[in-house]
């Protein structure tokens, strides 16, 4: 029966497929995975090149702060780290590439039409059923982006679905693909393991005069700083210009009218519910889950305790510890089943067991909100805030410009910080693409000082919280540092070199003895280690404290 499904759906089993042979190519790309092209990390102004293209760290900044800002995984940095985030985010912008040069090769390109009837069909961007061109432009300016940006976007998804159905309508995969891919993706293993961390082993390395010189000697090239620079610059600081702006009543007022679709908030609904899941369930056994949930049923509507019954029967495990509690959603946020029944029932009503990809429902409907129009009262403060930043921008884009031209009439920066009410600042030496103090990760501000000759003033270019007019002051050729400067960096990465080792060896010395000892258990007491155990997880799946089960798959499974 799973395998008639799984006939019935090739093309998806064949782009799941796809996918690892895809990561595989592009991993060979990444900075810092085994066998990367380069060494380079994020500090680099180019991550990657992919024919022609080149994807820049401000790329991949603003790509991880839009996941940041979907809220899909908690800010969490370490959890983040487990999962490799930043790689997964680099993998799929370099994916992107790779299909948009293979498409561009095939002459595959979207057009008018398909973008117009994309973008009409989404449903964020409809009031009543039509499109409304000022939700579309607000939403995306709450979001950080422009009608261009968004619309290129669009575009290349267009192109990348066109060449994923050319290569898959071209494509056959057997029955036994089909089933090795479905073990592949549902065989579950769990391990025991101890790990032997080089950072417990540290302190029992002793470093000698002799090895650190030596190490230096080999390494140099990997201590080489690149070329530096040093810039002054007028700072026209759009938090001290905000202070000084005032927005008339009329003004905000104004604007309320002028974005009122922004404020006009869609009909929501607040439910709870109780989920038995059917997904890779055989027919018996989803007859078996459905009368399961039959009986739950009777039990609510003869007087049990909803949130309760949620606690400990429901399978959606972050809503059962909240007693089944979904929050509010509008329309389009649920599988089509369950917003029908959602909507269409009254406040504090039951519906009957709700049948949808997912399993079976059991919803219960909380809370009950109209659309409506936010007043002006409402959204005030936050009309307030958002004109005063934009007015602050406007202003200190204005005096950046005068700066620029009083300069290039030969006027030094502290006459024209004198005239403008502006302030001067200065870099210490830095890298392109790095850090710079007060001003922090500005691509555009590094890459204007690096294209500078020595005392030529730069264009006025936008960085966080302003604008900037550089001046280059000094540049530092490339050199490789005497031992003496870098010393405590040789030291370290010798430290961890030797201690990798040494744990190495008392990991393989562990090993030998664990396969006499009768276990893990019986030798863990006599080193440095705790013995635990894995939770379940799938081939190419994610360990909580190793990261990917990558190198443990072959031994598991």
């Amino acid at each position: 029966m799973i395998l008639d499904l799984m006939r019935r759906e090739k093309k998806k089993f064949l782009g799941i497929l796809l996918v690892p042979l895809m990561f595989g190519l592009v991993a060979y790309l990444i900075p810092g995975m085994p066998g990367g092209a380069w060494g380079g990390g994020l500090g680099a102004s180019v991550l990657a090149t992919v024919g022609g293209a080149e994807i820049s760290s401000k790329e991949f900044i603003g790509s991880y702060q839009r996941f940041l800002r979907s809220g899909q995984f908690p800010y969490d940095r370490q959890f983040l780290k487990t999962l490799q985030i930043d790689r997964q985010i680099l993998n799929q912008l370099v994916s992107r590439e790779v299909m948009l040069n293979e498409a561009k090769r095939l002459g595959i390109d979207a057009t008018a039409n398909e973008l117009q009837q994309k973008i009409f069909a989404l449903p964020y961007f409809q009031d009543n059923g039509n499109f409304a061109f000022n939700r579309y432009k607000a939403i995306l300016e709450q979001n950080g982006m422009t009608v261009p940006q968004f619309e290129d976007g669009v575009r290349e998804e267009i192109i990348q679905e066109k060449l994923r159905n050319l290569i898959t309508d071209s494509v056959t995969v057997s029955d036994k693909e089909i089933e090795q891919e479905f073990r592949d993706r549902n065989e579950k293993s769990k391990i025991s393991y101890v790990s032997f961390e080089p950072s417990k082993f540290t302190n029992a390395v002793v470093l000698q005069e002799a090895d650190i010189k030596a190490h230096y000697d080999q390494n140099k090239e990997s201590y080489r700083i690149p070329e530096q620079r040093r810039a002054k610059y007028l700072f026209a600081e759009t938090a001290a210009l905000r202070a000084g702006i005032q927005i008339p009543e009329a003004e905000l007022k104004s604007y309320y009218q002028q974005n009122l679709t922004t404020y006009q908030l869609p009909e929501k609904v607040r439910a709870s519910h109780i989920l038995l899941k059917t997904e890779g369930k055989s027919p018996e056994e989803s007859e078996k889950i459905k009368a399961k949930a039959t009986d739950l049923l009777l039990q609510v509507r003869k007087g049990a305790d909803f949130g309760e019954l949620a606690k400990k029967n429901s399978e959606d495990a972050v809503s059962a510890a909240n007693g089944g509690d979904l929050g509010a959603f509008a329309r389009g946020a649920m599988v089509p089943e369950f917003e029908q029944a959602s909507f269409s029932l009254g406040v504090g009503a039951i519906s009957d067991l709700v049948k949808t990809q997912f399993g079976y429902h059991i919803i219960k409907v909380v809370e009950k909100q109209p659309a409506h129009t936010q007043t002006f009262e409402e959204v005030e403060n936050l009309i307030r805030p958002t004109l005063l930043q934009r007015k602050a921008e406007q202003k200190a884009q204005e005096l950046a410009d005068n700066a620029f031209t009083l300069a290039k009439n030969n006027k030094s920066f502290d006459q024209i910080a004198t005239e403008l009410k502006i302030s001067v600042q200065e870099t210490p030496l830095f890298q392109q693409g790095g850090s710079i103090p007060l001003i922090g990760n500005s691509p555009e501000f590094s890459s204007k000082v690096f294209a500078l000759k020595e005392k030529e003033v730069g264009s006025p270019t936008r960085i966080p919280n302003g604008f900037a007019l550089p001046l280059l002051v000094e540049t530092k050729a490339p050199y490789v540092p005497a031992l003496d400067e870098v010393r405590a960096k040789v030291e370290d990465a010798l430290k961890a070199s030797k201690a990798a080792e040494l744990a190495k060896t008392k990991a393989q010395e562990f090993a030998q003895k664990a396969k006499t000892a009768g276990g893990l258990e019986k030798l863990a007491n006599s080193y440095p280690v705790e013995v635990k155990t894995s939770e379940e997880f799938t081939r190419n799946g994610t360990l909580q404290d190793l990261g990917s089960s990558s190198p443990f798959d072959s031994f598991a499974f």
